[in-house]
């Protein structure tokens, strides 16, 4: 009997040296892809943070500027530059003080009474308080930028008209509907 012998001409599946090759390219490019991830999600946090601290200082330094607008007497308001100064109605146990000033000093926005000057927000590029003459509505306006943030701020406030006869101003009561 003749021994016949059977060569393959196609082989089918692959060697254990390419399956192995495969393998150490497709970790390769997933150690690139994940460096790339990685620094991705780094800058974005980074830029986050940066964000957030920036427009936190200054969301707190115009709350601080409209609530004291707000308590002033819209005839003691005196805008001019970068300075927006004016007498409150009533000071506080913690600040007795009633003229008050903000005004950029350098790349700040300080608060100074008689007590002496206060950093409320730094990092400000632009700060343009301005009063419409006829309403008395005040507008605070600044700008910060940090390294590559800049956020821009602006809010408008309606001083407190004073009670009837000067003093402090009184809430108006609101009527309760009669059945």
């Amino acid at each position: 009997m003749r021994y016949r012998h059977h060569h393959r001409s196609s082989a089918k599946g692959y060697s254990l040296i390419e399956l192995a090759l495969v393998i150490v390219l497709m970790a390769i490019l997933a150690g690139f892809a994940f460096q790339a991830i990685l620094k991705s999600v780094s800058i974005y946090v980074t830029s986050s943070r940066d964000y957030l601290m920036v427009s936190q200082g200054g969301r707190i330094a115009m709350e601080k500027m409209i609530r004291e607008v707000r308590e002033t007497n819209p005839g003691s308001i005196a805008v001019g530059g970068e300075t927006i100064s004016f007498t409150k109605h009533i000071g506080t146990p913690e600040d007795p003080n009633l003229m008050v000033t903000f005004s950029k000093n350098g790349s700040e926005i300080v608060r100074t009474t008689t007590a002496g000057t206060f950093d409320l927000v730094d990092n400000i590029s632009i700060f343009n308080p301005s009063q419409d003459i006829g309403t008395k509505v005040v507008t605070i306006d600044f700008t910060l930028s940090k390294e590559n943030t800049t956020i821009r701020m602006r809010s408008a406030v309606w001083p407190r008209q004073p009670a009837p006869g000067g003093g402090i101003p009184t809430p108006t009561p609101i009527p309760t509907p009669t059945p």
